[in-house]
């Protein structure tokens, strides 16, 4: 403990269990060992330390580079580009290219990859035995069974074998995944990386996605360009500080310059001709690699293809106008699309090396009118000499930067579109007045959770955005749709309520891991719908309102200003800012790039598969590996070189895990004591503890068989007499478990057992057991298990089948209380001979919900389906089995319609939460919302079409 508690801070209470469970307590642990021990001396034997794959190898590994940028100035004249003054950019680490991908192909994780593309399909079953099967359907989901896989292979196969090789080496193509983003390092303070990771697509994205995998490889670290050092090193030549838009030429032709340094000769000779490659299940293989996707969010991918940020032709990919992205899912729009794609030909290539000679030889300003009118200018990119990294490598093979551009779902939508509308309906309700937006964060503060950490607890003060990551703005996109009913008055709150149903929908058919040509189909509806309801937001929601700026974008605006008069080398005294800014008018600004994109990703995922193989987001939870080091560097000038060396380090240690422990035998660690339960209840509390260990994901449910929390019967019903739920108690108990003993699953539906059948159904000791959770397993829509975990004092709500021939294809309810019986059929004699065996049966003991026919739920009405409680003398309360469950419901409250007075006595713990009252009865919801886009799985078993769930 004493070490815990001294030296660094980071020895977390989890850290110390592990330092005793993993090494301490394990048997082949020997102090002996650890005699002579040197930090330093062991950490100089793992960095020489060489495996078959060379891996941090002195010649092949991480080596530092430097990079010149030549500095142009308006006005003044140079006799060519090569003459004008040089800015050294120093400390660039890099790995090379081939070097990774070889060290890939040779890891234990190549096991897992799938060499051979393929293209997978859905046999649709005939509707009838009398009928033709329909034909098969295609399915989309990883990099190797995707389009782009499949015909590039084929170009492989089809373009002959390499001199020297043999017919039984395999000829497999490597795909590339690209992800580069800056990164800060702590949250305080300037220090920043700028890394580029790679992934082969050959790996599952199921496996690629985790960073315990180490399948990322850190390709290179920029250090970031640091405007103070240019400015002085700029100033020391010119006199003056450098313009916005020099400081934009030299970040961009730094990227252009490393990408020239990463596709080095090697790399092109094994683009062209392979690499043979003895891979980790000791194949020999003949491997092609090919650069695939290049993910990054907008201001990355702008440097990357040398465009100008926010311009006039601000997308990547094509050349469609920015007066034109309102238009965004109109059939116009998809043909412009296709028509005006990117291109990287030579009349481009040589207008760049025009207005180079124009910049440095002639002085002319890189904003100029002069080069705006060129077809460079119009097309809104910069003059970047090596614009050409990709092309110079690429053209003669007919590739370009501009293909390699993937939808990235997190920035452009969960962190781009959807943060606009929610920023700007907050700006909507401050404008209207009254405590609106106050109504507004105590609904959000109201919503319930769901799952693990699928919908977390909403903040007291949600509408001011504060530290909010993209799953935050995700959940809140989930739940928007009961927390906005009613808070305007018609008819915007008619359109508010159309726009927030198709945001969320585009948002879950966007999130699907699995994909198939019907919802492709259905998500391009989609996207022209959610084009239609933005724009109608758009032209007679809006213009209702005078909306500002949000206190947060006012300190932001004037942090910007700041800035650009820091950069522009403004040293005047700036003039007196007010005490309090004033927030100046925000409109809804719909002709973005990341609006404009979302009509890409239909052709994205046919090319590339779904978006969680491309999404940034992959990359982002790589950034946490050279995070983690900071905090151990001395943070001098060589800190980039420390930090690679870290990473190394523990890629290394990871591999020599992997040989030497393929698995480990935790030591047991002892489980608390369970408290006595005081209070005879069907419910546990939720402090309880009740151990349940894991079990077989083919199990359909679990709940513990602990016997320790038991309950009488009549104790409990004499306690809670005056408990509405607790009528008939044992009546309905006993009429469940009568079909559940043998013999009962003869008995009709609607059976009504005799009092003599009834007093067969013995229950032993006239006891229940009452347990915590109930986990259900169920198979998800892409066909992989999953787990709920249902307590009914925190996520009890539940989703059943319906009957066949129902109009709605479940049924809801909450559950009360979960618990086993142990139970026998009496026979007819006295001495109990003919009594049955005791079983165990476990029970669920629910009240149900309703559908609210009079308001039509379903995605032909854009709303949610809404439940109301089941009348008790309709049956309202029941017992089920646990494997009629089908999966946890999040059911949200509707606000708008308000509270009733609670159903059950407040002294009836069932339905009631620990904390209520005792001298009053809590009010509860008159109705609830069913939110089918809390998950892709809940969501497809609406939509339909779903694999896994037939």
């Amino acid at each position: 403990m004493e070490w815990q508690y001294t030296g660094s801070v980071t020895k977390s209470k989890a850290e110390l269990q592990r330092l005793m469970d993993d090494i301490l307590m394990q048997p082949e642990f020997n102090k002996d060992n650890l005699a002579g021990f040197s930090i330093e001396r062991e950490q100089r034997r793992l960095d020489m330390f060489s495996t078959s794959s060379r891996t941090f190898y002195k010649d092949d590994g991480w080596h530092e580079v430097s990079v010149d940028l030549h500095m142009p100035k308006e006005k003044f004249l140079h006799e060519s580009e090569d003459t004008a003054p040089v800015y050294t950019v120093t400390g660039i680490w890099v790995c090379k290219l081939t070097t990774l991908i070889r060290d890939a192909c040779q890891d234990h994780i190549s096991n897992c990859y799938h060499w051979v593309p393929f293209k997978l399909f859905h046999c649709l079953p005939p509707s009838s035995p009398t009928t033709t099967p329909p034909a098969n359907e295609r399915l989309y989901s990883e990099i190797y069974n995707s389009d782009a896989m499949n015909l590039e292979h084929e170009a492989i196969q089809a373009a002959g074998r390499e001199t020297g090789d043999t017919n039984n080496v395999e000829y497999v193509v490597a795909p590339i995944l690209v992800y580069s983003d800056s990164t800060h390092l702590t949250n305080f303070g300037t220090a920043s990386l700028w890394p580029i990771y790679v992934w082969l697509g050959n790996l599952t994205k199921y496996l690629r996605i985790k960073p315990s995998m180490f399948a990322a490889h850190h390709l290179v670290y920029i250090p970031a360009l640091s405007a103070t050092t240019v400015h002085q090193v700029y100033t020391q030549v010119y006199g003056e500080p450098p313009s916005t838009a020099v400081l934009r030429l030299l970040k961009q032709d730094l990227m252009q310059h490393i990408w020239l340094l990463l596709l080095d000769p090697d790399f092109m000779h094994a683009f062209r001709h392979g690499m043979l490659v003895t891979c980790g299940d000791g194949i020999l293989r003949h491997i092609f690699p090919r650069i695939f996707t290049y993910s990054a969010d907008y201001p990355e991918k702008c440097l990357v293809a040398c465009l100008k940020h926010l311009a006039n032709c601000c997308c990547p990919n094509c050349l469609v106008e920015k007066h034109q992205i309102v238009e965004m899912g109109t059939q116009r729009d998809l043909d412009r699309r296709s028509q005006r794609l990117r291109q990287d030909d030579q009349r481009t290539q040589s207008w760049i090396q025009t207005i180079r000679e124009w910049i440095f030889i002639r002085g002319t300003p890189l904003d100029s009118k002069t080069i705006k009118k060129t077809p460079v200018g119009q097309m809104s990119a910069n003059p970047t000499r090596v614009s050409g990294a990709f092309s110079i490598r690429f053209s003669e093979f007919g590739h370009h930067v501009y293909e390699l551009f993937v939808p990235d779902l997190m920035h452009e939508f969960e962190l781009g579109v959807w943060k606009s509308a929610f920023s700007h309906l907050v700006r909507i309700l401050i404008a209207a007045g009254g405590n609106i937006l106050q109504k507004l964060d105590e609904r959000f503060s109201l919503v319930p959770t769901f799952g693990r950490r699928t919908i977390r607890r909403f903040g007291h003060n949600a509408s001011a955005m504060k530290k909010l990551a993209a799953r935050d703005f995700k959940q809140i996109l989930q739940c928007a749709i009961p927390i906005f009913k009613k808070l305007l008055p018609e008819p915007v709150n008619g359109v508010v309520l159309t726009m927030l149903f198709p945001l969320a929908m585009w948002h879950a058919l966007a999130k699907l891991r699995l994909h198939s040509d019907s919802t492709l189909d259905t998500f391009d509806i989609a996207t022209r719908a959610l084009g239609v309801a933005m724009r109608t937001f758009l032209n007679k929601v809006c213009p209702l309102y005078m909306t500002k700026e949000l206190p947060k974008e006012t300190q932001q605006r004037q942090a910007r200003q700041a800035r650009a008069r820091a950069n522009t080398g403004n040293r005047q005294q700036a003039p007196q800012q007010p005490s309090k800014p004033s927030a100046t008018k925000k409109i809804f600004n719909l002709a973005t790039y990341k609006y404009h994109h979302l009509g890409d990703y239909v052709h994205s995922i046919r090319l590339f598969g779904t978006t969680d193989n491309t999404t940034s987001q992959t990359g982002e939870l790589e950034h946490w590996r050279p995070k983690s080091f900071y905090a151990r560097m001395n943070r001098n000038t060589k800190m980039v070189a420390q930090i690679a060396r870290q990473v190394q380090r523990q890629h290394v240690l990871h591999k020599i895990g992997v040989n030497v422990h393929s698995h480990k035998n935790p030591t047991k660690r002892r489980q608390p004591a369970l408290r006595k339960q005081v209070y005879q209840r069907t419910r546990m509390s939720i402090n309880s503890r009740e151990p349940l260990p894991a079990a077989p994901a083919d199990v359909q449910f679990q709940i513990s068989d602990e016997q320790r929390n038991s309950v009488d019967i009549k104790q409990f019903l004499v306690e809670h007499a005056a408990d509405p739920a607790d009528e008939d108690f044992v009546i309905r108990l006993k009429t469940y478990l009568l079909r559940r003993l043998p013999g009962g699953n003869t008995l009709a539906s609607d059976y009504e057992p005799s009092y003599a059948e009834l007093q067969s159904v013995r229950i032993r000791l006239n006891k229940i057991y009452s347990h915590k959770t109930l986990r259900v397993n169920y198979t998800t829509y892409d066909m992989r298990r999953d787990q709920d975990s249902i307590n009914p004092s925190t996520h009890s709500d539940i989703i059943l089948y319906s009957d066949d021939g129902d109009s709605h294809p479940f049924l809801y309810a909450r559950v009360l209380g979960i618990f086993h019986v142990n139970i026998y059929r009496a026979g007819a004699d006295l001495c109990g001979s003919g009594d049955s065996l005791i079983q165990r049966e476990h029970v669920l003991w629910v009240r149900w919900f309703d559908l609210d026919t009079s308001a039509p739920g379903g995605f032909a009405t854009c709303r949610l389906h809404r439940l109301k409680w089941a009348r008790p003398e309709e049956g309202g309360y029941r017992f089920i089995a646990p494997e009629d469950v089908l999966r946890g419901a999040n059911l949200i409250p509707v606000f708008a319609h308000g509270t009733q007075p609670f159903q059950c006595a407040p002294t009836g713990v069932l339905g009631i939460p620990d904390n209520a009252s005792d001298n009053e009865s809590p009010d509860e919801w008159i109705h609830h919302y069913m939110n089918f886009f809390v998950d892709c799985d809940i969501f497809m078993r609406y939509l339909g079409g779903r694999i896994g769930h037939r």
